[in-house]
C-alpha cells in the first residue's frame, strides 16, 4: 500500500470513529431538565424532543409505547372529553335544531322515568313523574327560548340555569340522536345532586336555589354510587368510560365559563 494512501485511510478513520458515551470532554451541550450532556445541539434538540416533550404531551414514561397503546392515546386526544372536539367524534357531531330540541327532552323523559322504571329508578331513591311537565327541570327547559348565543352573566345562577345553559351551547355541536344522551346524563346528575342534598326550601330542590360552584365534589359520587351502584353496569346505557368523558366535559365547561372554581383531575 503507498504512503499516501496509507494516510488517506487513517484520516477517513478519524473522520468517521464515534465518540463514546463516557467521553466528557467536548459536551457543551446540556439538558435543563436532566443535566444530561451532549456534543451538539442537533443531539440536544432531539434528546428533548423524544425524552421530555412527548412525555409531557402523552403521559407516558421511557420507552417506545405499544401500537395498541398509542393508537388509544392518539384517539383520546382526538376527541377530547375536555372541550368541544369531544363532539366532533362521527356518533356525537352533528347539530340540534330549535325545533328538534323540546321532542329530545320528550325522549330523554321517557328513557330515564317511564322505560324500565322499577329496575333502575327506585333502588336509586329517585322522584317518580308522569310527564316532562311535572319535572321541575325538563318543564323549565322545555320552556326555554333555547338561545345557543346567550351568554348567562350572572356566575352565580342556579345550577338548572347553568345546566340549561350548557345543553343549549351544545346542541349547537351534537346530532339529535346523541343530544337525548347528553339530557339524559345532566338531568340525571341533576337528580343525584338533589338526593344527596335532600333539604330543600319553599319546597324548591338544590339545583333551582344554590350556584354550581360545588358541582364538581359530585363527580365521584354520581359516577360509582350512582349509575354503577356495587358494581352494577346497569347505567342508563351509558357506558363507564363514557359517563367519565361526560362529567369531564360537563365540569370543565363550567370551570372555562367561571360557574364553578374548581377543576376535576382523573387519578392514573
Amino acid at each position: 500500500m503507498k504512503k499516501s494512501e496509507s494516510l488517506n485511510k487513517e484520516k477517513d478513520q478519524k473522520l468517521i470513529r464515534r465518540r463514546s458515551k463516557n467521553e466528557k470532554e467536548g459536551r457543551n451541550f446540556i439538558c435543563t431538565i436532566c443535566k444530561k450532556s451532549y456534543l451538539s445541539y442537533p443531539a440536544l434538540y432531539t434528546h428533548h424532543k423524544n425524552k421530555h416533550e412527548s412525555n409531557k404531551n402523552l403521559g407516558r414514561g421511557r420507552g417506545r409505547p405499544k401500537k395498541e397503546q398509542n393508537e388509544n392515546i392518539i384517539e383520546k386526544n382526538r376527541y377530547n372529553p375536555i372541550n368541544i372536539t369531544f363532539f366532533a367524534k362521527e356518533e356525537r357531531t352533528g347539530k340540534t335544531s330549535l325545533s328538534e330540541i323540546n321532542n329530545c327532552i320528550e325522549s330523554a323523559f321517557y328513557e330515564i322515568y317511564l322505560d324500565d322504571y322499577k329496575s333502575r329508578n327506585e333502588s336509586r331513591n329517585m322522584k317518580h313523574y308522569n310527564n316532562p311537565e311535572e319535572h321541575p327541570f325538563l318543564d323549565k327547559y322545555k320552556k326555554d327560548s333555547h338561545n345557543i348565543y346567550k351568554n348567562v352573566i350572572d356566575m352565580k345562577a342556579v345550577i338548572d340555569t347553568v345546566f340549561i345553559d350548557y345543553l343549549n351551547k351544545m346542541s349547537n355541536f351534537c346530532n339529535p340522536e346523541y343530544f337525548v344522551q347528553l339530557i339524559k346524563f345532566v338531568t340525571l346528575f341533576r337528580e343525584h345532586i338533589n338526593i344527596i342534598n335532600k333539604s330543600n326550601k319553599d319546597n324548591k330542590e338544590y339545583t333551582e336555589i344554590n350556584d354550581a360552584e360545588n358541582i364538581p365534589n359530585y363527580c365521584n359520587s354520581f359516577i360509582n354510587q350512582f349509575l354503577y351502584p356495587k358494581g352494577n353496569n346497569n347505567g342508563f346505557s351509558f357506558t363507564k368510560e363514557d359517563s367519565i368523558d361526560l362529567i369531564q366535559n360537563i365540569c370543565y365547561w363550567m370551570f372555562d365559563n367561571n360557574f364553578t372554581s374548581s377543576k376535576i383531575f382523573l387519578k392514573k
